[in-house]
């Protein structure tokens, strides 16, 4: 899809040099936002200018203060590309869930438990929104917004207007695109199924015009038709990269998956890559695994794959539980995937920040990681807790700037140049990081 002014634009630092090692991440500003229990980075996006853009519920933050539609709990918060000053604070009526910059304008989705809203790129003014609560939200270039409630996805154009109401009644629903250049809305989640395998939930990819017609289905085979591959299987997240191809990230409960074949065929393999004993799905029992791939958007068929996994290294590096919370691509086709793992990714006790060696595993890594456009170059794998969890949920990456959002469980996470100043808080808060983007 096209970038537009977004990407490139100026004011953008340009892309960080090439990556000498996977273990040491080199943030420009790293810091909490908010204090309080109920706190937490949902969503990031990168906006125009290459501001980074984060939602969710922040109490406390610094910087000028803009309402809308009467304020409330919501924060949508502007930063400069440095992420080293907060050039606006927002705050609308409900929880920031999820939200999606326009690549073309800079405009802001955003989804919140009592409504979508459509921001323009200052996050000053509401260009229009819409009610009903929705927990993701999505916006392609042309203006479509898909949001996403329950099992509904709303579909509407640059307007407001609704396109379509898409209903997947039965199934969990967990995430939603749009790529305005083919005329499609996404959608994955899983369906509970018995047959064989017993009860089991099998991922799904679909695919809808906006108007709301079936375009294709990945995955979602029937339960009689798994043969061995009778792991439970789950769709996370789907995104439509800078790179204007759409990306999936699922999780699965051990190797035996769906994942390991076609999307579109169970009868053949998948075109999954693999390199080390991170990427390999073996010793796993059913621990959940991640798999992130690259989806021809024409028919649902994977074009590129890997599954990702820790390992305990004190059990004879028994597959252990890392799953995906955000997934995206940069214009170069680098991918970004984030999410929370149990002990351990690999090289745990060498990851640096900024030189300084990262704290020790202590319960839940919000953990980031990015690899070449081939899936298999690690370009970085690291974790923001520096003796604290939690988990990462958004990932971003364009002109030259990548940039997380997590929810801390317990500090301390890694903080540098904070734009919040003040002692880590107990428990509770948002967190934001931004670091040179890969160079394409």
């Amino acid at each position: 899809m096209s970038s537009g002014p977004v990407d490139g634009a100026a004011g953008c630092p340009s892309a960080g040099p090439a990556s000498t090692t996977s273990t040491a991440a080199s943030p420009r500003a790293a810091s909490y936002l908010g204090a309080d229990a109920d706190d937490a980075a949902n969503a990031v996006d990168i906006g125009a200018g290459c501001h980074i853009v984060v939602g969710g519920r922040f109490s406390g933050v610094p910087g000028p203060v803009t309402t809308l539609a009467g304020g409330g709990p919501g924060t949508v918060v502007r930063l400069d590309p440095t992420g080293r000053t907060v050039v606006g604070v927002t705050r609308v009526p409900a929880v920031v869930a999820d939200l999606e910059v326009r690549r073309t304008t800079g405009d802001i989705a955003v989804a919140t438990g009592r409504g979508v809203l459509v921001l323009d790129a200052a996050a000053a003014t509401v260009r229009w929104q819409a009610p009903g609560p929705a927990s993701r939200v999505a916006i392609g270039d042309a203006g479509t917004v898909a949001a996403l409630g329950g099992t509904t996805v709303r579909v509407f154009d640059a307007a407001g207007v609704v396109q379509s109401t898409i209903r997947l009644d039965g199934r969990t629903v967990n995430d939603v695109a749009v790529d305005d250049r083919d005329d499609l809305v996404v959608v994955t989640g899983f369906a509970q199924r018995g047959g064989p395998c017993h009860q089991v939930q099998i991922a799904y990819v679909h695919a809808y015009s906006r108007r709301g017609a079936l375009r294709w289905k990945a995955y979602d085979f029937a339960a009689d038709g798994l043969g061995d591959a009778c792991a439970d299987s789950r769709g996370d997240r789907v995104a439509v990269g800078r790179d204007g191809r759409l990306y999936f990230a699922g999780e699965t409960a051990g190797g035996n998956t769906v994942f390991a074949r076609d999307s579109r065929d169970i009868g053949r393999a998948a075109p999954n890559v693999a390199g080390d004993k991170f990427t390999s799905a073996s010793n796993t029992g059913s621990a959940h695994l991640t798999y992130f791939a690259r989806i021809d958007v024409t028919d649902g068929r994977v074009t590129g794959g890997s599954m990702l996994l820790a390992r305990i290294d004190t059990k004879g590096d028994k597959g252990n539980t890392i799953t995906p919370n955000a997934i995206t691509a940069d214009a170069g086709g680098n991918v970004y995937l984030g999410g929370v793992s149990a002990y351990r990714i690999a090289d745990r006790d060498r990851l640096t920040m900024n030189g300084k060696t990262l704290a020790p595993y202590a319960g839940g890594d919000a953990w980031v990681l990015v690899t070449g456009p081939d899936l298999k170059k690690r370009l970085l794998w690291t974790v923001w807790c520096d003796g604290g969890k939690g988990e990462v949920r958004g990932v971003a990456a364009s002109g030259g700037v990548a940039a997380v959002a997590a929810r801390v469980d317990q500090a301390p996470f890694y903080t540098v140049r904070p734009v919040q100043p003040g002692a880590a808080p107990g428990t509770g808060a948002g967190y934001f990081a931004t670091w040179p983007a890969a160079a394409s």
